[in-house]
């Protein structure tokens, strides 16, 4: 009986968490951060995609402010990339990203080494088109500053130039990233983090991929 209600307290206690941190994700998240801001007419493309639950930035290769392909060398990759004109860059835990390469991949167990910050992290970089008109993506025109500061947020991600392990395929590769991944410092958190560092629109604390596109 004693052992029952414990188990009984400690199922509540846990389901009182869960309920907690959904709360507080969706009402931070509702947050919006940086409304002044205004798209700056021919100004730099900068997207945001989403997979319905992880996002990346999606930016040009190549701008006066930077040159990602200087960064993240092409040949690095198994193939030549040096004809694409967008990079995407998200930010995440290594072995779950390679481990979940699509959702029904997904392990509970994989998921609670991620959220316990466990493991390394990594940036997952591909090369690849614009965006096309089906995927879930969202664009803002930014101006000169706001992009360094944006790419300036990427660059201090990277803990190294080598790449750390392959990609899914033959255009991206995953890159030895700083931090740590957790329930509070997710990969749609670092996407917001870096769009409130570049002064663009987006929600106070972003859990939750929807979160980072509703404000754009």
């Amino acid at each position: 009986m004693f052992v029952l209600k414990l188990f009984s307290r400690a199922f509540a206690a846990v389901v009182a968490l869960a309920l907690a941190y959904l709360a507080a994700a969706l009402l931070l998240g509702a947050f919006p951060v940086n409304r002044d801001f205004q798209p700056t007419p021919g100004g730099i493309e900068v997207f945001v995609c989403s997979n319905g639950v992880h996002t990346d930035f999606v930016l040009p290769v190549k701008t006066a402010e930077v040159v990602w392909s200087a960064i993240f060398l092409p040949r690095h990759y198994p193939v030549d990339v040096t004809g694409f004109d967008h990079v995407g860059i998200g930010w995440g835990n290594l072995d779950f990203y390679r481990s979940t390469p699509r959702w029904s991949d997904f392990r509970i167990g994989t998921a609670l080494h991620a959220v316990l910050g466990l493991g390394p992290s990594a940036l997952h970089v591909q090369y690849r088109p614009a965006p096309g008109p089906v995927e879930r993506c969202g664009r803002l025109a930014v101006s000169a500053v706001q992009y360094r500061a944006l790419a300036n947020y990427i660059a201090a991600a990277m803990a190294g130039p080598e790449p750390s392990a392959p990609g899914y395929g033959t255009t991206d590769l995953f890159y030895p990233a700083r931090g740590h991944f957790s329930l509070f410092e997710s990969c749609n958190v670092w996407v917001g983090q870096g769009l409130q560092a570049a002064g663009l629109p987006t929600g106070l604390w972003t859990p939750f991929a929807f979160q980072v596109l509703s404000h754009f």
